[in-house]
């Protein structure tokens, strides 16, 4: 392999209203004796090297070999640098250079939490060239707190990563180098994909597009739920009481009885209000939404005790089948799914809901053992596996 030891020339610009710059290239010829190697060697040989190339941004175009820096809106005032890359790839007879790798440097905190969308286009067509896996038009690159990790749709693409700094390369590039004349880096908020790892360590286990009523007012909107991660409280779920000795046969009037949580789409992201009446109502740690409301993974204090609906979600997640809110958790195979549920450690037995039936009784779900699904209410004096959720 040859390297050129100068950055990679292409279009370069970042900005969440992505401009459009263009560039107008300029022929290059590598050197004789470079090109004479290249010609000696098979199929499979790879040299890494500039593309010569000018953009255009604002006033005057600009050699992007000198390196671009943009402010960005995540960013605030701190400038980022992109450089893109191409590679040569020999063939018998032939060879070109692909579009195959960005470098994007001096990344701010605030970017923390943010997808980073790259796109590359043609001298004359909105639409995005194809950059790798044939097809695929888009790399997504996540901001995960500091460390870069490739982003939805983005298999095909690895991404490398240092302090403020992240390389996305295309392991089979299939844009020509020639063919670039524009490049745009977008900053949005971050897509999570159901199985994905959420921001407090557990695993999204439901997405909602159309958004759900969350919080401990139900005043925000979410699109998420995820569940904590096995070993939460430090080994396997506890088993809790609902309620303390005192409580066990008082209602919470803030939690209507039965409705609407019984899988029914107003039960989603409802969890968190119950459980901070239960707590309110004087249940501590030793219960079941008291513990849920305590753990702090992830650093988010916005855990709790799910609905009857969240756990019907977890169910159906958990044995693979299309979430349903409405009906209650069948079909599937526990442990054999493909977003791993396996090592969710879930427990075969009930797991205490945030929804009451009655004064003295509360709904429990079956999660994964022979009946799992099953939804039946029990007294709040019962101990029941505990396993929190958080909506985001």
């Amino acid at each position: 392999m040859f390297r050129n030891s100068e950055p990679f020339q292409n279009a370069d610009y970042y900005s969440d209203d992505p401009d459009v710059f263009s560039q107008k290239p300029k022929k290059e010829k590598l050197p004789a004796i470079l090109s004479a190697l290249i010609l000696l060697v098979g199929g499979g040989f790879f040299v890494q090297t500039t593309l010569a190339a000018n953009i255009s941004i604002n006033s005057g175009p600009v050699e992007f070999g000198q390196g671009i820096m943009q402010a960005v809106a995540c960013s605030g005032a701190t400038n980022l640098t992109v450089t893109p890359n191409s590679t040569f790839t020999n063939v018998s007879n032939g060879g070109a250079f692909y579009f195959s790798s960005v470098r994007v440097s001096n990344i701010p905190v605030d970017c923390y939490g943010k997808d980073f969308t790259i796109r590359a286009y043609g001298n004359s067509s909105s639409t995005p060239l194809a950059l790798f896996n044939t097809a695929s038009t888009a790399g997504v690159v996540y901001n995960n707190s500091g460390t870069f990790q490739a982003g939805v749709g983005s298999t095909g693409a690895s991404v490398s990563s240092s302090s403020g700094t992240f390389t996305v390369t295309f392991a089979s590039p299939v844009a020509l180098a020639s063919s670039v004349a524009k490049i745009t880096i977008e900053s949005g908020a971050h897509t999570f994909n159901v199985g994905d790892a959420g921001p407090g360590g557990g695993t999204i286990f439901y997405y909602s597009a159309a958004g759900f009523s969350c919080g401990p007012t139900l005043s925000s909107t979410c699109n998420y739920l995820e569940a904590a991660p096995s070993g939460w409280n430090g080994g396997s779920d506890p088993s809790k009481l609902w309620a303390v000795a005192s409580k066990q046969s008082t209602d919470v009037t803030a939690i209507a009885n039965d409705d609407p949580a019984y899988n029914n789409v107003l039960g989603i992201g409802l969890g968190y209000k119950n459980s901070v009446a239960i707590v309110n109502q004087g249940n501590d740690n030793t219960t079941a939404a008291g513990a849920a409301r305590a753990y702090s993974g992830g650093s988010k204090n916005d855990w709790y005790l799910p609905t009857t609906a969240e756990l019907n979600l977890l169910c159906q997640w958990a044995g693979g089948v299309a979430p349903n809110v409405t009906v209650m958790c069948v079909g599937g195979t526990i442990n054999s799914n493909t977003y791993g549920a396996g090592s969710a450690g879930l427990f075969g037995g009930g797991y205490w809901s945030s929804s009451e039936a009655t004064p003295t009784a509360v709904w429990v779900t079956d999660l994964v053992s022979g009946a799992y699904g099953y939804q039946l209410y029990v007294p709040k004096s019962n101990t029941n596996y505990v396993r929190p959720v958080r909506a985001f």
